[in-house]
């Protein structure tokens, strides 16, 4: 990136938090015996606890771009750690629905609650007002991104 590009500065910046995120969660994943793909299975399906919805087999293959072989490993590896319950649907008992334990969500604050204290106490440095345009951007940059991903082409 060339630093006389609009806003370079920024995305360098945004690439190196992205960076060192990234290292944070692989370094407590593997503390915790944990696979990256594990840590971000749960991350989706603590999702759903917020917003009111079920996370079946096939919902969580999609968003972690798993075959199907693969999701079944992966929640059958959470399954047998204790991180998630599979249960049948109450209107379709075809239905599989996974659901993350209270084990999960204690090994969840375990991991997390250490970088929370710390992205908190970096927090205190900003205003109310500074804080709500940081939140809009991280929304903005997060949606842009999402737009980014769906409109991904391979090369031909």
């Amino acid at each position: 990136m060339k630093p006389s590009q609009p806003h370079a500065e920024l995305l360098l910046a945004m690439r190196e938090f992205t960076l060192e995120s990234d290292r944070y969660v692989d370094r407590a994943a593997t503390l915790h015996g944990l696979h990256r793909t594990d840590l971000n299975a749960l991350g989706f399906l603590v999702r759903p606890s917020r917003e009111a919805t079920t996370m079946t087999p096939g919902k969580l293959g999609e968003a972690l771009n798993l075959s199907s072989p693969a999701t079944t490993a992966l929640v059958d590896r959470l399954e047998r750690s204790g991180h998630v319950n599979r249960q049948r649907g109450q209107v379709d008992r075809r239905q599989v629905q996974l659901s993350m334990t209270e084990h999960a969500r204690n090994v969840g604050r375990a991991l997390f609650m250490p970088l929370a204290v710390q992205l908190g106490g970096s927090l205190e440095h900003y205003t109310p007002a500074e804080l709500a345009v940081v939140q809009r951007f991280l929304l903005e940059m997060t949606e842009a991104t999402t737009t980014a991903t769906e409109n991904l082409q391979a090369p031909e």
